[in-house]
This record gives C-alpha cells, structure tokens and sequence, in this order.
C-alpha cells in the first residue's frame, strides 16, 4: 500500500475547492497525475455537500468563494463528528495575520498562500494524508513554515 493509498486499497481522495477554474483544473491535472483520486468544487455550498457524501482524505480550500467562505464551510465540517478529522489546507491569496489566527483556531492543517509553489502544495497534501486521523496535529501558526509567502 503506498502513501497515496487509504486502507481500504484505492487511492487517497482529495477535494479541490476554488471559484477559480482555471487553477482548479491545474490543480486537479496535477494531484491526478501524482495519483490521487480528485473532486473539484466551485463554491462553499459544493465543497460542504460533497465532502459530506464523499469523505475525501484531505481538503484543498479557497478561502474566499461564492455560497459560503472558506472559514464558514469549515466550520461546518467541523460540526459534524464524522468529518473532524478530515485535514484541511487553506488555499489563499490573502497574506493577513489574521487569515493565520482563524486557521489556527480552526485547527487547519495548513496555509498556503497564492501563488504557491506546486511542490509545497504536493508535498503538504501527502502529509496530510499520511498521518493517520488519530495522529492527526492541529495547525500551529508560528515558525517560519507558516510565515506569508511572498511569492
């Protein structure tokens, strides 16, 4: 079973969400061809349906989106019991401390800002998804991997 893989034998699904299409569809060519499986979703009212039916391994998401943020579809998830532990990675163009302080109270699993370098994206993806939701780590806002990019 490789890093890509859930226990169950397929490979790791992970939900896209930015209005944003032509980097969504970057994005899910990329996690495609590092063999993840990908939904993609335009808007925060998709995104909480669809991560609701479908349980993907890990989230990619937008902050700002039409029918519902980033932060509001989060804490929605987060209501619910059975998609806690679901890692999510904050996608975005705002470089405020502020976007940093409601991540971490969120426990996001991580901040990456726009424009982002594709091999820290891959590379915060598959340790997303290789820790185990028992092991997971809440999202700690200080030292210099979470500093703003300037990208």
């Amino acid at each position: 079973m490789t890093e890509k893989e859930s226990r169950n034998g397929r490979s790791k699904r992970i939900l896209v969400a930015d209005d944003d299409l032509d980097l969504l569809t970057a994005l899910s060519t990329r996690l495609k061809k590092e063999g993840f499986e990908v939904i993609t979703t335009a808007d925060g009212y998709q995104t909480f349906t669809y991560t609701s039916n479908l349980k993907p391994d890990a989230v990619i998401l937008d902050i700002n989106m039409p029918c519902g943020d980033g932060f509001s579809v989060h804490q929605r998830l987060r209501n619910n019991m059975l998609l806690l532990a679901i890692p999510i990675i904050y996608l975005t163009g705002e470089k405020s401390t502020r976007v940093y302080q409601l991540a971490a109270k969120m426990n996001a699993f991580a901040v990456i800002t726009k424009p982002f370098d594709t091999e820290e994206l891959l590379s915060t993806v598959r340790k997303a998804v290789g820790i185990s939701r028992d092991e997971l780590q809440p999202f700690v806002p200080w030292g210099p991997q979470w500093a703003p990019s300037n990208n």
